[in-house]
């Protein structure tokens, strides 16, 4: 089933530069943050200066009954929407909203009214002419039926649709980190291609640390991958105004490859929101995934946005996701990770638990020996521990086919013509990179270099022929 809402945090060139991609794609069902809107609107300062003007009683009487007729109609808590408009209605009453020199005063006014009544973020009032005459002109039409037009969405294109980067971490670990949920329409063939580089890695690492959200369609296509064939109910939605439910689950096919046993771990951060979240709590209620990092925003809760009179709009939430397993949402809350560390260490955590999982669980003795190899210059590479110049001074020069190097207080392994840095766990062994270990000997008052590659079963033995 088609999910109508969308879930949505992004920036605000969106609603600048490319109106028409953004409504025909975002603004439909979509979450936008107050910062993102302030932002929106310093950005679009020019373009509104056409519409400043006063506002008379009559006019504030229109916005005011406008906004109150706007919120009881489509805000998700019909109790507090109430709230809402009794507290406007009776301000209004007693002239608290005359007066007014200009209409950025009175969003001022008016958007710290509607946050004190109902402490929910999402609200957000905003004098915007050319967004209200937007929003106007797209009510006529029908956003049920509207397709997504992946050619409007320049700047997904300009980012790689925000997938930014497939690799395959050591210990054969697949990594991806996605900084935005663009819709499967437009993206699902990059990320199914992503997903199928990765196929033959042992664990999958999701980073959605810097995601604000975007569009179920992607959620729903990546899970999909990461369980059985058989349809499973992801989430459900419920919005007020329609009084209806609307469902998404897996798909029975997905192109190439799943992984349904493959581990997961998803790396969140306290800038993790909307889709993002609901990509993690969703993964986390399965017991499908692993959460590493900081708890998240906690907004759940759709958003649409209305036009209020002709020059202002207001967004609200009109829908709530609800959970099968949990029957609730992460909605003021956040997702709470399995294992709570700062959002910088969460990417070494992960890849650390998902290879001692993998060791403990290997039974191949030559695999888990490459496992271990690995493991040992991750060690070396998170650690950062300085390497002692000092103490390696002796061995600095040329070996048997190869050469030690100490250059700008940084020491290097070089062969062939190839150079590289050594990074060390404990100033006793060395790696150069993921598939070579090196350290050094004294035999017989000579300086031996052994090196040990990871796929080779022996170590070898170089001598020193010549001082640097």
């Amino acid at each position: 089933m088609v999910i109508i809402f969308k879930f949505r945090h992004t920036y605000v060139r969106y609603l600048i530069s490319f109106l028409k991609g953004y409504f025909q794609n975002v603004l439909k069902y979509s979450r936008i943050i107050p910062s993102v809107l302030k932002i929106m609107k310093k950005e679009s300062n020019m373009g509104n200066q056409n519409f400043s003007h006063s506002l008379d009683d009559v006019k504030v009487k229109e916005i005011i009954i406008d906004i109150c007729n706007k919120v009881k109609e489509y805000y998700i808590f019909p109790e507090i929407a109430d709230k809402i408009s009794d507290f406007l209605s009776k301000k209004l009453e007693k002239g608290s909203y005359q007066d007014f020199a200009s209409p950025e005063l009175l969003e001022k006014v008016i958007s710290n009214d509607l946050l004190e009544v109902s402490n929910d973020l999402h609200f957000y009032f905003e004098y915007n002419p050319t967004l209200a005459q937007k929003l106007l002109h797209k009510r006529d039409e029908d956003w049920e039926d509207e397709d997504i037009d992946c050619q409007e969405l320049i700047l997904g294109q300009y980012d790689n649709y925000h997938i930014v980067k497939a690799e395959r971490l050591p210990g054969n670990i697949g990594y991806i980190k996605l900084n935005d949920f663009q819709p499967a329409e437009c993206a699902g063939d990059i990320i199914v291609g992503a997903l199928q580089f990765l196929a033959n890695t042992y664990a999958l690492i999701f980073d959605i640390r810097n995601n604000g959200g975007g569009y179920p369609s992607m959620i729903q296509l990546i899970i999909s991958y990461l369980v059985e064939p058989t349809s499973k109910l992801i989430n459900s939605f419920y919005e007020r105004k329609k009084n209806k439910y609307s469902q998404s689950w897996t798909l029975p096919y997905v192109p190439g490859k799943r992984f349904p046993d493959k581990p997961v771990y998803i790396l969140t951060s306290r800038r993790t929101a909307s889709g993002a979240e609901e990509f993690a709590y969703n993964l986390k209620m399965m017991e499908r995934a692993i959460i590493v990092g900081e708890t998240t925003r906690g907004a759940a809760h759709p958003v649409d946005v209305f036009p209020i009179s002709d020059s202002f709009v207001i967004s609200l939430p009109i829908g709530r996701a609800i959970n099968p397993i949990s029957n609730d949402n992460w909605e003021g809350k956040g997702v709470t990770p399995h294992h709570q560390i700062s959002q910088e260490e969460a990417l070494e955590k992960a890849h650390f638990l998902a290879l001692q999982d993998l060791l403990d669980r290997e039974s191949d003795q030559e695999v888990k020996k490459l496992l271990e190899f690995e493991y040992e210059y991750c060690e070396a590479k998170y650690n950062g521990i300085k390497i002692d110049i000092d103490a390696l001074k002796d061995y600095q020069g040329e070996y048997e086919r190869s050469s030690i190097l100490i250059q700008n207080n940084q020491i290097f392994y070089e062969r062939a013509n190839l150079k590289l840095p050594l990074i060390t766990k404990d100033n006793e062994i060395f790696f150069a990179n993921e598939l070579l270990k090196l350290w050094f000997e004294t035999e017989n008052q000579e300086k031996v270099l052994i090196v040990h590659r990871r796929d080779l079963p022996s170590q070898m033995r170089f001598y020193k022929t010549k001082e640097s």
